[in-house]
């Protein structure tokens, strides 16, 4: 089985990233829960101003967990000239065009078991799954859930109501910290109650 998981982090208030990353949003169990998902994946996608942002860490830098993991960065662009520009980075990141068939096409390039260095058990997956996670922002999120069959999106809503120069889609300059203190669905909505920490 191939899977695409999409994850993307929001505040309450549907602001969803700060200055290009999402440290702002999240909270530490966001943070826990997207490490797993990592530890997880096969390979990982992102989007190209994801890859060529500074202010971010290189996802598959040396010593790190995720060192053996590949990172294809996803673009509309030419890839080749992108890679030159992530090679003279040093950027171990493969550019790849986007097109419908872009996700399928790395998914079959995969191996079926993910590697034990991207996992934290030193042992490979007793099973045949291979788990590709997008890591960018909602542009890209809403092109492969589009195009790849199946795609799931793991949306983590933050207890927070945020706004900040950075962040979009709230017109108020603020950030509140909330409480979660009841959750219930009905018909496939969720629906989520907060009250001020």
């Amino acid at each position: 089985m191939r899977r695409l998981i999409i994850s993307l982090v929001q505040s309450i208030n549907g602001s969803f990233a700060e200055d290009g990353w999402s440290t702002g949003v999240s909270t530490d169990a966001d943070f826990r829960r997207f490490l797993a998902l990592r530890r997880g994946a096969n390979a990982i996608i992102i989007d190209r101003r994801t890859a060529l942002n500074p202010q971010l860490p290189v996802i598959n830098a040396a010593g790190k967990t995720l060192e053996h993991t590949p990172v294809y960065v996803l673009t509309e662009s030419d890839p080749t000239a992108l890679q030159s520009e992530l090679d003279a980075r040093g950027l171990d990141y493969r550019a790849q065009h986007f097109s419908a068939d872009t996700v399928t096409e790395v998914a079959a390039s995969l191996p079926t078991a993910a590697s034990p260095q991207s996992r934290k058990s030193p042992e490979p997956a007793p099973s045949d799954d291979v788990v590709l996670l997008c890591e960018s922002g909602p542009n890209l999120a809403f092109r492969l859930l589009e195009h790849y069959p199946g795609a799931e999106l793991h949306l983590s809503v933050s207890p927070r109501y945020i706004r900040t120069p950075g962040s979009h889609f709230s017109g108020l300059e603020a950030k509140i910290d909330l409480d979660l203190i009841d959750v219930c669905t009905e018909d496939g909505q969720v629906f989520l109650r907060y009250r001020r920490a």
